[in-house]
């Protein structure tokens, strides 16, 4: 089978998806973000934002992506502006079966309330424009959409391994 690219907007469920979803496929797990993290030497993808900028970042980003799709049996979490880079997609698009994890805004504000580590979330106007912006990204790149709003992760991940069953036939 294909890698797996979970796609989302930050709140989406992108990382809590992805580990069970790889433990139930018996696939590798790949965490984009730690993997940028581990080859830059810093410590947040903040730090590479306020050091280098967005532009920098992408580079990276579509670096360790290409390093990435070489491999097989992967689910890979991506972070939730990879939609902003055409090459970065393109590579996912021709490697990988990609999952767009769709939350409502409502629902991904509720589920960030109460964490510092999302520094867009402290302009919440910003954030909304974000995600309005990046929303028909998501779902042109999609082979799959998932609505992650009312189920738990278990039941998203048997929704994700019933589609990913009727399009590998």
């Amino acid at each position: 089978m294909k890698n797996i690219a979970l796609i989302g907007f930050m709140g989406s469920g992108k990382t809590t998806l992805a580990g069970i979803l790889a433990e139930k496929l018996g696939f590798n797990l790949c965490e984009l973000d730690n993997d940028i993290l581990a080859t830059v030497g810093y410590s947040t993808i903040n730090e590479i934002f306020d050091n280098h900028g967005e532009k920098h970042f992408r580079e990276i980003e579509k670096k360790t992506i290409a390093k990435n799709v070489r491999k097989t049996n992967q689910v890979i979490s991506c972070g939730g502006g990879v939609v902003s880079s055409i090459e970065a997609m393109e590579l996912l698009k021709n490697s990988a079966i990609v999952i767009f994890l769709h939350a409502d805004f409502s629902t991904i504000t509720e589920r960030l309330k109460n964490t510092d580590s999302r520094p867009l979330f402290r302009d919440r106007e910003k954030a909304m424009a974000l995600y309005a912006q990046r929303l028909p990204l998501y779902k042109k790149y999609a082979d799959i959409q998932i609505k992650t709003d009312d189920s738990t992760p278990d039941e998203i991940v048997e929704m994700i391994t019933k589609r990913l069953m009727s399009i590998s036939k």
